[in-house]
């Protein structure tokens, strides 16, 4: 009967005649010799002890000589391509034995390879597959979701708090903006608005993040999550990018369209950000797969529309879910964006034109006190045109929308915490079809050099040691800088007084911080020092030349304040006093006294408005009686001929 034999290299079962038996055939699959096993002296044994049939005749039948074959001869006499039994059911590709399983069931159940599809079966490529079944991500989806809001409810009310800090941030830089009519404030106020505002994406941004990060770990629950702002503000200028990146190919040809509709089909204009919205519909729809690529090592394909289109098709069914649930989690949203539009819109509009056409005749009014001297040699005075006075706001109306929108903060805090949670378990459960790249690490660069265990306690360099001095002073200063340029937009000090008033206060803070440092350092010394350093300047840099390895940034703190002192204490005093000099200089007439009568140090200044020096009328030729003209060559009244 024909023998089973097993390939050492290609695991393949191949079945050879009795004949085969001691000798070594070639596998016809890797060329590989196999030694077929000898009969065992078990058979042996059996077989002669079988009892043997009666011969009929009384003479026996002279045996035939055994004839012995060669093994070359032996093999060369095999066909290998009969060799192998159809009828067995053995797995081709680990040779496990399948007779005893059911015939219509292909698949090994050892290595998962199916015989009729070539390949692993279905059941191998689940277990293959990294992460669950995708079909468990319906069942629980809800209740789960909102465990984790319960179980990280701190989380959801920081959501909150955030939002509402920013929001008063924002919005109020936003009405300073408006009320204060000079720009240099207005641009700072514009830059504190940005910024403010964009921590709020930013930080939905990064929460989105950890909680997929989170969810993929299989937790529930965040030990620790800092906030940064800054850093916040970054990630929210990084989705307002995504988001132009990812709308403009998906929003131009509905907007394309609306707009069409608008301008030459005669519909009303709220057709265009109809078309807007109708178009950025798969930008939001495709949001949990671009989120599951932005919590990856490997972000590039989140930035990549024609990337993330195929997978958004791919994933269909589960994103309309997730969809279904954003839609309706985020209906008190929808719903305060649209009262405050309906019910305030038209008044903010009214708010925001009345204090823009306050702040141009705030403007106006400062360039013509600035530039009095309008009059051209040999020419009239030109007419001004009278400007308006600046109209009253009623700020009522922004009570409605500031209260919605403290509302909306607080609801959208547990809201978007449970789109994050659906977010994360639609990234566990479809991890295998979103084409996620994660393998950042095995490409990730280690320096071979050993870190220099006692690097963190090398003593600072001098340079190092004032550095950090003038940073110390130039916080205080811009602090400074800051205040004196908003308190001189509020007040009739102008905008260059302001500030050099603010920076002088912030220097003069600075030196008082670092004389205070200087009475610390001196009582953690002795007491004998810390009573020397109260009193200033001298006994603190005796104080730091006798422990100078340890002092040198106080040093730097001394020097950089004190000098910062003097160099604003000489600023503030040319923003006083050189204009006046300067005016007092260009007033005076050639020749003449000052006029009789007129305050000491005002005699030979101009007033605004006065076209001339003094002694003529207001608006009139200088020395001049109101509306005389002057001769060619004729000198003004007052001067010598």
């Amino acid at each position: 009967m024909p023998v089973k034999v097993k390939c050492t290299t290609c695991d393949k079962v191949l079945s050879v005649p009795d004949a085969a038996r001691g000798k070594a055939v070639k596998c016809p699959q890797c060329d590989t010799r196999i030694s077929v096993p000898a009969e065992d002296d078990s058979d042996s044994s059996s077989s002669s002890s079988r009892p043997r049939p009666k011969s009929t005749t009384s003479k026996p039948k002279p045996k035939k000589a055994t004839q012995v074959i060669d093994s070359e001869e032996g093999l060369g006499n095999l066909d290998l391509r009969r060799a192998e039994d159809t009828e067995a059911r053995i797995c081709p590709k680990c040779g496990f034995d399948m007779q005893y399983h059911d015939e219509e069931d292909s698949e090994c159940p050892e290595c998962g390879y199916d015989t009729t599809a070539g390949g692993l079966g279905v059941r191998a490529k689940k277990r293959a597959m990294k992460g669950p079944d995708p079909a468990d991500f319906y069942p629980g989806l809800v209740k789960e979701a909102w465990k984790f809001v319960g179980r990280n409810i701190f989380l959801a009310w920081r959501t909150v708090l955030y939002t509402l800090v920013c929001l008063a941030i924002a919005l109020s830089c936003a009405f300073l903006y408006l009320w204060i009519s000079m720009w240099p404030p207005r641009a700072f106020l514009a830059l504190c608005f940005t910024i403010s505002f964009l921590v709020i994406p930013g930080w939905m941004w990064f929460l989105d993040t950890e909680v997929i990060k989170l969810t993929l770990e299989r937790k529930d629950k965040f030990k620790k999550l800092n906030f940064d702002f800054f850093l916040a503000s970054a990630m929210g200028g990084a989705f307002i990018f995504w988001s132009i990146v990812v709308l403009l190919p998906l929003v131009a040809l509905p907007a394309g369209l609306g707009y069409l509709l608008v301008n030459y089909s005669g519909m009303p204009s709220f057709v265009l950000p109809l078309c807007v919205g109708i178009g950025s519909i798969p930008a939001v729809w495709m949001l949990p797969v671009v989120m599951s690529h932005m919590s990856m090592p490997v972000q590039y394909k989140g930035w990549m529309v024609w990337k993330m289109v195929p997978v958004w098709l791919k994933n269909l069914k589960p994103l309309s879910v997730w969809i279904l649930w954003f839609l309706i989690t985020n209906i008190p949203n929808i719903a305060g964006v649209a009262t405050i539009a309906a019910v305030s819109g038209e008044e903010i509009s009214g708010i925001v034109n009345i204090m823009e056409e306050n702040a141009r005749i705030e403007r106006i009014k400062f360039q013509r006190i600035q530039n009095p001297n309008t009059q051209k040699k040999g020419q009239k005075a030109p007419v001004l045109e009278p400007l308006p006075e600046t109209r009253s706001v009623n700020l009522k109306p922004l009570i409605l929308p500031c209260v919605i929108l403290a509302v909306m903060a607080l609801i959208n805090g547990f809201t978007s915490l449970f789109n994050m949670r659906t977010n994360g378990q639609f990234t566990y459960y479809n991890k295998a079809s979103l084409e996620l790249v994660d393998k950042l690490k095995e490409y990730k660069y280690k320096a071979k050099e050993k870190r220099d265990e006692d690097e963190d306690d090398k003593p600072k360099t001098l340079v190092q040691h004032g550095v950090d001095g003038f940073v110390f002073v130039m916080v205080f200063g811009l602090v400074g800088l800051v205040g004196g340029m908003l308190y001189g937009s509020f007040t009739d000090a102008g905008t260059t007084k302001g500030i050099v008033g603010g920076m002088l206060i912030g220097m003069i803070l600075s030196w008082i911080v670092a004389h205070i440092n200087g009475i610390k350092d001196g009582y953690q010394d002795s007491a004998m020092w810390g009573s020397l350093n109260l009193i200033p300047i001298i006994p603190g840099f005796i104080f730091v030349s006798k422990n100078w390895e340890y002092r040198q940034t106080l040093f730097f703190q001394y020097l950089f304040s004190i000098l910062s002192v003097i160099g604003m204490i000489i600023a503030a005093f040319a923003v006083e006093v050189l204009p006046i000099r300067y005016s007092e200089s260009a007033a005076a007439p050639a020749g003449g006294a000052p006029a009789a009568g007129a305050p000491a140090g005002m005699q030979n200044q101009m007033m605004p408005g006065q076209m001339g020096p003094p002694g003529g009328a207001p608006g009139g030729p200088p020395g001049g009686a109101p509306g005389q003209m002057m001769a060619p060559g004729q000198p003004p009244s007052g001067m010598p001929n």
